[in-house]
């Protein structure tokens, strides 16, 4: 689908998407590339929020429900639903990731005075998985904390290498 490139100014850049029709954002400094929603396989005895595995141009990577990872739910996969690869570090090997979410919108400029601290409670994700919340054009938005989300033990069955 889009490539995302990293700019200069790239700790302000945030990546919006959705997730159960409420707006989430991660910075664009973990985004390797959005792609279409495609076949993804389950793999067997894996948590539920590890949907499976798919290939991208070859490289088989570990996809996660974004929504069900989030307490959300399961996604509902429709045609705007898309895999936003993630560039990540997962037990201190490089990894890529990706998360399904039902549909992205834009790239946010966030400036250190749209944003706030997460609350402390009503919030419908565990608050290790939020970053902070900002409001911009009117907005608000939940910014994820990608390391809160991918760097714990539940993930590390997923840390193998694949290869086809």
């Amino acid at each position: 689908m889009a490539e995302i490139t990293k700019k200069s100014n790239e700790g302000n850049q945030f990546l919006s998407f959705f997730l159960k029709n409420e707006m989430f954002t991660v910075n664009v400094t973990y985004v390797r590339e959005i792609i279409e929603y495609t076949q993804v396989t389950r793999v067997p005895m894996m948590q539920s929020f590890i949907a499976g595995v798919t290939n991208v141009r070859g490289n088989v990577i570990p996809v996660l429900d974004l929504p069900d990872r989030l307490g959300l739910g399961k996604s509902s996969i429709d045609k705007k639903s898309c895999i936003i690869t993630i560039d990540t570090e997962v037990e201190g090997e490089n990894m890529e990731v990706g998360l399904i979410v039902d549909m992205v919108d834009q790239v946010y400029e966030v400036l250190p005075s749209h944003k706030m601290d997460a609350p402390e409670f009503g919030s419908k994700i565990r608050k290790e998985f939020m970053q902070m919340m900002a409001k911009v054009d009117g907005k608000f938005m939940t910014l994820l904390d990608i390391d809160g989300i991918l760097n714990i033990i539940d993930l590390s069955r997923v840390q193998q290498k694949y290869s086809l």
